[in-house]
């Protein structure tokens, strides 16, 4: 095998140039045989400048250059430099446009400025149009499979013809049922179809046409069905009706393809992936779940060669990704009457009363199961219970009360609470994804436990009957709607959590009587019932749920006996420890 050096390789490129450059100038000669006449011996000179211009332009090609130069024997050498061409500037600068599309819209151009000349007659034209596309199916005809100029490796066909692409295409979803999503109007909840007519997509080549068209589109499929997309393209022209132009689409199934006539107007049905179940949704249903979509892929193909101008895609190509999602809207809504009063310690048999709670799950109008929300609420209760079972023991064993008791009149998130979500279309349409729409309305006593603890306590001679009672109330009255303009979920949900610390009063009345001690509060009491509840990310990241966590924060407060005998005495008296009354969620 022969192996050559720099200098070698450089001397045979130059060599092939001059027999390039010799063999583009016979071709050119014979197809114009005007020009060389006219010019005499700078012929050669006008050839081998014009193929330096055209590679500046890109064009490396022995065809495209020689087409190129065919423009500058009917236009005049370096006619694209000159205002009233600036036509041919914006051809050759175009980086979008391989020199094959390049030159023959050159070459289309300048049979244009042909004809116009013929027919106004302002000045001669070098040739009728007509012999013009004679001469250039000479070139073609000599040059197609020449290659590039001066290479040393094989040579390449230059793909040149008839113009071949797709001036418009236009998608839209076909046939798909109205919308419908639940809204909450006046404090109670409708399913209601939502207004507008859904947007599609057209694009059309053109100057801009290349930036209409989407490299991605976005649907939603109703449940358990397909959505169709009709997919409509327009062609001027083909190379031949049985190739261009060509549709194919690529799912999960496999590969579907349209030729020619069926690919103009083809209904394609898209399907959406069932929401995958959450790890633990035997035992409820997960709230706002972001489903994934179902991508497939669109491609429409042509030669992507146009009479003039830019043509729609990409070397002939236009690629779309298509995400459909399940286009499902949910709904809960439940209510809890308040719980009755209560009294702790209890009979150990004793089974407090039970809030009564109704619960409604729908999805797209189908009412659904609701057992399990139903169990969770009763859980809510049973937790609510045995915490101030603990917080009675707690009382009297912390302060150091006799015959400590607990009275309370629960109402922790009683009252009505509704939710809905599902995927809602964007107002673009097809052009930007959709959004997981989530709306609550909440009228709602988030926490009101009415609670009042009791019990005798003997202190340094004194006999007190203490009463420790915390009155406060936590509303959580809100609606709200998550819009395009909202941004992320979580930000949104910052609107609809609530925290809360409600205070504790101490009141003592002495039992003393005659010279006994008698025991006076001093001070405030530190410590209160503290809590958080609302609507939050779960702690996987799947969904959301609602939630309320009560604690109770250490309790104590100054304490002063006033004996007549050993007289004042200061104490910080104990009377709750810090505990957790409620840790629940929902969904």
């Amino acid at each position: 095998m022969w192996q050559l050096n720099t200098e070698q390789t450089a001397a045979l490129v130059a060599l092939q140039m001059r027999r390039d450059l010799r063999e583009l100038g016979d071709v050119l000669a014979e197809a114009f045989p005007s020009v060389p006449q006219r010019v005499g011996a700078r012929y050669g000179e006008l050839v081998e400048l014009g193929a330096a211009r055209g590679q500046v332009h890109g064009l490396a090609h022995m065809l495209a250059l020689a087409r190129y130069l065919a423009c500058w024997f009917m236009l005049g050498s370096e006619f694209e430099t000159r205002p009233q061409h600036a036509w041919a500037m914006s051809i050759l600068g175009d980086a979008k446009r391989d020199e094959g599309a390049k030159v023959f819209q050159l070459c289309r151009r300048c049979r244009e400025e042909l004809e116009t000349l013929s027919r106004t007659g302002t000045a001669q034209a070098p040739l009728p149009p007509d012999a013009f596309d004679k001469a250039l199916v000479l070139v073609d005809t000599a040059l197609s499979r020449r290659g590039r100029l001066s290479t040393l490796l094989s040579r390449q066909r230059l793909r040149l013809g008839a113009a071949c692409d797709i001036d418009a295409v236009d998608l839209r979803l076909h046939g798909a049922p109205p919308a419908h999503s639940y809204r909450p109007e006046g404090g109670q909840w409708r399913r209601a179809p939502l207004p507008g007519d859904r947007e599609g997509v057209t694009a059309a080549a053109g100057v801009e046409g290349a930036g209409r068209w989407p490299h991605e589109l976005y649907a939603l499929s109703p449940a358990g069905t397909a959505v169709k997309l009709r997919v409509r393209s327009r062609c001027a022209h083909v190379c031949d009706p049985l190739v261009h132009p060509q549709l194919v689409l690529g799912t999960v199934q496999g590969l579907q393809e349209w030729r020619g006539p069926s690919a103009a107007d083809v209904l394609i049905d898209l399907h959406a992936d069932a929401p995958a179940p959450p790890p633990d949704a035997e035992l409820l249903p997960v709230v706002a779940v972001e489903s994934a979509p179902r991508i497939s892929t669109l491609n429409l193909a042509s030669c992507g060669l146009r009479e003039k101008g830019l043509a729609l895609g990409t070397s002939g190509r236009l690629d779309v990704r298509l995400s459909v999602w399940p286009n499902e809207q949910h709904f809960i809504v439940w209510q809890r009457q308040a719980g009755p009063e209560l009294t702790w310690p209890m009979a150990e048999d004793a089974k407090p009363p039970m809030p009564a709670s109704r619960v409604r799950v729908e999805r797209d109008g189908q009412a659904l199961d609701a057992t399990r929300w139903q169990a969770a609420l009763v859980g809510l209760d049973e937790q609510l219970y045995a915490g101030l079972a603990r917080l009675c023991t707690a009382w009297e064993r912390e302060s150091g009360v006799n015959a400590g008791r607990l009275v309370a009149e629960p109402k922790v998130m009683s009252g009505a609470a509704g939710i809905t979500w599902g995927w809602l279309e964007s107002p673009a349409g097809l052009r930007e994804p959709p959004l997981l729409r989530v709306a609550g309305l909440f009228d709602l006593m988030a926490c009101r436990l009415d609670l009042r603890l009791a019990g005798t306590l003997e202190l340094h001679g004194s006999v007190s009957e203490l009463s420790l009672h915390c009155a406060a109330a936590t509303p959580l009255k809100t609606d709200f709607e998550r819009l395009p303009s909202d941004g992320s979920l979580a930000s949104l949900l910052q609107r609809v959590q609530i925290k809360f610390s409600q205070p504790f009063v101490l009141s003592v009345r002495s039992l003393a009587h005659g010279d006994l001690a008698v025991l006076d509060v001093v001070g405030a009491v530190s410590g209160a019932l503290v809590g958080s509840c609302g609507l939050r990310l779960r702690p996987d990241g799947i969904g959301l749920q609602w939630f309320i966590r009560i604690d109770v924060e250490a309790v104590s407060v100054p304490l002063e006996v006033n004996d007549p005998l050993l007289g004042r005495q200061n104490q910080v008296r104990p009377l709750l420890p810090a505990m957790t009354l409620v840790d629940w969620s929902l969904g």
